[in-house]
């Protein structure tokens, strides 16, 4: 089964949703992760390596890591859409938990939402799910750093060197790139070779 499959399954059973309503919106997703200009934030690289860790987690965390990169373009910022997303979902298919939707939006970074009652385990959860990636091994991890440069526009390249540069050197500064215990001990070492290798070659460049 497709890493989306696999959570659109559990959500799809926890939210005891129609089967011709829930097929759609798969389909939904499918096209919205399958653009063309996505070359890590696709299905089968960007959600194939979270969905073994969200198994057992909540419906909001798996919603949120779904609708996350629902809108995607390498030099914006697509919250304020992908929130929308959400809201367009939850009215679709008339759900009326407004808790829930909250939860989802505020993962993605919504902080005006109304309620919620996310834990602050969940939100670090969430976060540290998201920098996985740096965490992977070095080969795995150099694929990454392509696969987001193919993803900028060739005229705002050295715009991409310039701030990507900035945000590594951050990471690379603050006492812990993984807020909770079980990323951090299996991935804290690993991301830090791995962010201090790219700094050397962007600042070569």
């Amino acid at each position: 089964m497709a890493p989306m499959e696999d959570l659109w399954d559990n959500i799809s059973t926890a939210l005891e949703l129609s089967p011709e309503l829930s097929k759609r919106w798969l389909a939904k997703l499918r096209v919205q992760y399958s653009e063309s200009h996505r070359h890590y934030h696709n299905e089968h690289e960007l959600l194939r390596r979270k969905v073994s860790l969200l198994t057992g987690a909540s419906v909001a965390l798996q919603l949120a890591a779904l609708f996350q990169y629902y809108y995607f373009e390498a030099d914006k910022d697509c919250m304020n859409q992908n929130c929308e997303a959400v809201s367009e979902f939850f009215s679709d298919m008339t759900l009326s938990n407004k808790m829930l939707e909250a939860n989802v939006k505020r993962l993605l970074g919504d902080l005006q939402s109304d309620g919620g009652d996310l834990s602050e385990s969940d939100v670090h959860f969430f976060q540290d799910l998201d920098l996985l990636v740096l965490g992977t091994p070095p080969e795995e991890y150099k694929k990454y750093t392509q696969q987001l440069r193919n993803e900028c526009p060739s005229e705002d390249i050295r715009s991409y060197d310039k701030t990507r540069l900035k945000l590594l050197l951050t990471l690379s500064r603050i006492p812990c790139i993984y807020l909770t215990k079980e990323f951090s001990e299996q991935y804290e070492s690993l991301a830090r070779t791995n962010i201090e290798q790219e700094i050397k070659e962007l600042q070569a460049k």
